[in-house]
């Protein structure tokens, strides 16, 4: 076993490590927001990107909103992604201007979502790139 094979094979598993626990600690931050308050709030910007995964068209919606909580204004940045609707629809549905709900933390109000909770690919992603870290890490350390 060479040193740089144990070298890389130990950054690998503290990298995929504390990637880890960022990541429990990411998704219990995503399941709380099940729990926010919403509020009405407004769209300032929306940027429309078509994509494909597996040969299905979709679009991911890059949205910059302000909302309002007393007499301060904040506001927050959003992705979503949409497999069904047409780029027209998108468009009007997330023109400036339009109206949307903004879910936000009562404890930190600068911080929003328009989606609370988690979705399946967001748990995936965050669970499955830091055990990959730490997989590699372990075969650097084998080899």
């Amino acid at each position: 076993m060479s040193l740089l094979n144990i070298l890389v094979g130990v950054i690998l598993l503290v990298i995929g490590a504390l990637v880890l626990v960022f990541s429990f600690y990411r998704i219990q931050d995503l399941m709380k927001s099940k729990d926010w308050p919403s509020v009405e709030g407004e769209i300032i910007d929306m940027r429309l990107k078509k994509q494909y995964d597996d040969n299905q068209k979709y679009y991911r919606i890059e949205l910059r909103y302000e909302y309002q909580l007393g007499d301060s204004i904040y506001s927050g940045e959003d992705k979503l992604v949409n497999y069904q609707s047409k780029k027209r629809e998108l468009k009007k549905k997330y023109a400036p201007g339009e109206a949307l709900t903004a879910y936000y933390n009562p404890e930190k109000v600068w911080e929003s979502v328009l989606e609370p909770g988690i979705n399946i690919g967001m748990l995936i992603a965050l669970i499955l790139i830091p055990v990959i870290l730490m997989i590699t890490g372990g075969v650097f350390l084998g080899s």
